[in-house]
């Protein structure tokens, strides 16, 4: 019997929005708590994880667009971190990573973003090698203009001149230290030129005139995404052409990792 192409597309539909997923590894040598902001869709919430646990699934709708925030030395329910919580507003350091399943069906838009500082390395991959795997292992270097708390190499805000420029957040109300909160702030270089393929400040990708513009976010057609912390690994890709065609992206990456 053959299937109408209603049916058909249907089916296929199903498949996709089945095979969307969104696992994170914990590599760290600390367990983390993940912090979880939703724009639309669903996902789990106050989630920890033990040092080394791995494969954890976070229970996204097939249409969640937010963003996962890690916090370490937090309590059970996140309202007391070294890192990260209770604020999550870059009063002190954290690492996120931002993923949007509901743009373009079928596919995932996926970035991080160091704008509210480093607390864990982090690595974002797909089932499909062919797209942009963005990582960034800044603690390593040791380095940070700014060192933030906790007993991992951690590092504040791209938009804090000092550690106390911070305590109001990395991007408050009334403007911080990223221009118009959406440009270069006075440690950005720093960041974006240590981890190329991470958000150094709001509009690093270009948006608004603003330079450098990186790359620094990804539209990927499979959808089985992992997210990595700790990776020990920083990529140093560059997009060379770019064009957008229903809403995927036409990108010659070359890949260096260190």
């Amino acid at each position: 019997m053959l299937s109408s192409p209603r049916i058909a597309s249907l089916a296929a539909f199903v498949t996709v929005a089945a095979a969307q997923s969104l696992h994170v590894d914990n590599l760290c040598s600390v367990p983390v708590f993940l912090f979880t902001q939703t724009s639309f869709g669903s996902i789990s919430n106050n989630v920890h994880l033990a040092a080394g646990q791995t494969g954890y699934g976070m229970g996204i709708s097939s249409n969640w667009d937010g963003a996962i925030n890690v916090g370490t030395g937090c309590n059970s329910d996140g309202s007391s971190c070294v890192t990260g919580g209770p604020q999550w507003d870059g009063a002190t350091p954290f690492s996120r990573a931002e993923f949007n399943y509901y743009k373009i069906p079928g596919s995932v838009t996926y970035d991080i973003s160091l704008i509210y500082g480093f607390n864990v390395g982090m690595k974002i991959t797909s089932a499909d090698t062919s797209c942009a795997q963005f990582s960034c292992a800044l603690g390593e270097l040791n380095s940070c203009p700014i060192p933030g708390p906790g007993t991992l190499s951690t590092c504040y805000s791209p938009c804090c001149s000092s550690a106390a420029a911070c305590a109001g957040g990395a991007l408050p109300a009334g403007g911080g230290g990223c221009v118009n909160n959406a440009g270069p702030g006075p440690r950005s270089p720093y960041y974006y030129n240590n981890c190329p393929n991470a958000y150094a400040f709001p509009d690093n990708d270009g948006a608004n005139g603003y330079t450098p513009a990186n790359f620094v976010d990804e539209t990927c057609g499979n959808t089985a995404i992992t997210l990595t912390l700790c990776p020990g690994t920083t990529s140093h890709l560059a997009k060379r052409s770019f064009s957008e065609v229903h809403g995927q992206r036409d990108v010659e990456i070359i890949h260096d990792e260190a």
